[in-house]
């Protein structure tokens, strides 16, 4: 039900990534927080503060989302500081944004309203001989586990946030002149042959010592580490489809206590409830292999629990974690094997690879320098090279953007003309520029794609500049840092 209204969400959350996310991206969270105080406080917006417990539930609420929607996220990831920052940065924008609407004083009448909701089928479809149906509206919402005031409230905000937000974007409309000079320059085509240095060319030269080997592998030893694993045992709590819900809790709250209780052995909590003990072997920090996405061993919140240096070091049981609707775990390690190294003789012959494969890139390399610094004195010379071909920004053909950037970036009035680009795959690749056209006809469809990304790049940066305003009229601070 109300699918109209998660599109009316979808859509505002497309705005709001659009239009402030970009500043945190181009001036980074810490650019404009100061100073330092308690450490239950992250950040303060207008004088609120935005908490460690804040961000750590919407840390949980985010790998949750992204577990129903992918089936399994990496516990690595949602640990993460880069992951836990950019959740800290989605409550800043938000925090953001309502401090604007309340500066703006903007108001929302009734008469919008009603025309906002009109927009969704669901609500359209009470209306029934001009009267509409307020007991149906209500238990539409009650069904979808909302209020009126709530559910009102919520598009009255919506609708603050979108005139805002339109405002801003209307003065960032792009030149149609721009436009059409930079899809010139995107058109405009030269005419290229090339010549590839490849390590793979210089594997048959080289011969790494036994002193190389040894050298590489110590400098690289990280590199090669067993991976760390875990035994767990664990007891699943679960709630049938007909046992009353206070019972259920009743049990949970048992099943929490005991485990606490008698933190050194699952067996008395296990036979108190008449719950089955099981155990599995092997788990990484990135979960168990070959059991289902949803086996309580590929929970991020149990795996970071069970991953804790307290629960390896002490083997106790770990705090009951809920890790679904229905369904409450407690786990203690059995076994743990931490990452160590492995021998050079287990790793020798990835060793000989490797060390192999960097001198034959540095032949590679240093044959591609010794040719292009002959071919700049005279760039006429054409043997070796491949047929040649015309490329541009719009048909690169195999081209990397650094070695378009080099192409682009010749002097049209000293043609022929050599540029080198190291290639994917390591060595190095010459091009040799010979001509440039501009072509006849261009691609109307792709002119019109690239005047709507210039358009989008100027909203950014008008929303950019209009949103670090916001966030100094805010006084943004930061009070400590994500750990």
């Amino acid at each position: 039900m109300l699918e109209s209204i998660r599109k009316h969400q979808k859509l505002l959350q497309w705005l709001l990534l659009l239009l402030i996310f970009p500043s945190f991206a181009f001036f980074g969270i810490e650019s404009y927080m100061r100073n330092v105080g308690s450490d239950a406080d992250l950040v303060k917006v207008a004088g609120n503060s935005i908490t460690r417990q804040e961000l750590d539930s919407a840390v949980k609420a985010k790998a949750d989302l992204l577990q129903k929607q992918q089936g399994k996220v990496d516990s690595n990831l949602v640990n993460s500081v880069p992951f836990k920052q950019s959740v800290l940065s989605e409550i800043v924008q938000r925090r953001l944004l309502a401090y604007e609407l309340k500066s703006l004083k903007l108001a929302v009448g009734n008469e919008a309203l009603s025309k906002e909701l009109m927009q969704i089928p669901e609500i359209r479809a009470l209306y029934k001989d001009g009267q509409f149906d307020s007991q149906r509206y209500k238990q539409l919402l009650a069904n979808n586990g909302m209020t009126v005031d709530q559910f009102e409230g919520g598009r009255r905000y919506d609708l603050l946030s979108r005139q805002a937000l339109t405002t801003v974007l209307a003065t960032g409309i792009g030149s149609r002149k721009v436009a059409e000079k930079i899809s010139q320059a995107f058109e405009a085509e030269r005419e290229i042959q090339a010549i590839r240095f490849a390590p793979a060319d210089f594997l048959s030269k080289v011969s790494p010592t036994q002193k190389d080997l040894e050298a590489f592998y110590q400098a690289n030893i990280n590199a090669y580490q067993s991976i760390e694993t875990v035994d767990v045992e664990f007891v699943l709590l679960s709630a049938s489809v007909k046992e009353d819900g206070k019972l259920f809790s009743e049990k949970a709250d048992l099943l929490a206590n005991m485990a606490y209780e008698q933190p050194d052995s699952l067996k008395p909590v296990a036979d108190r409830l008449k719950l089955t003990i099981q155990s599995v072997k092997g788990i990484t920090r990135a979960g168990a292999k070959g059991l289902a996405s949803d086996h309580p061993l590929n929970n991020p919140k149990l795996l970071t629990a069970v991953f804790s240096d307290d629960a390896i070091k002490n083997r106790k049981n770990i705090e009951a974690q809920e890790i679904g609707i229905g369904k409450i775990v407690v786990a203690r390690v059995a076994n743990h094997q931490p990452k160590v190294a492995l021998s050079f003789e287990v790793v020798a012959s990835d060793v000989k690879k490797q060390v192999g494969l960097r001198m034959a890139e540095e032949m590679a390399v240093q044959a591609g320098r010794t040719r292009f610094e002959t071919l700049q004195k005279s760039p006429a010379e054409a043997a070796g090279f491949g047929p040649a071909k015309w490329v541009s920004r719009n048909k690169p053909a195999d081209l990397t953007s650094i070695a378009m950037d080099a192409v682009m970036s010749v002097d049209v009035n000293k043609l022929p003309a050599v540029v080198a680009a190291n290639a994917n795959g390591g060595g190095v690749t010459i091009y040799r520029i010979s001509k440039i056209q501009q072509p006849a006809n261009s691609d109307a469809k792709v002119r019109a794609a690239q005047a709507q990304q210039i358009m989008q790049l100027s909203m950014q940066a008008e929303a950019a500049g209009y949103f670090e305003s916001v966030r100094d009229r805010a006084g943004v601070k930061l009070i400590n840092q994500v750990k």
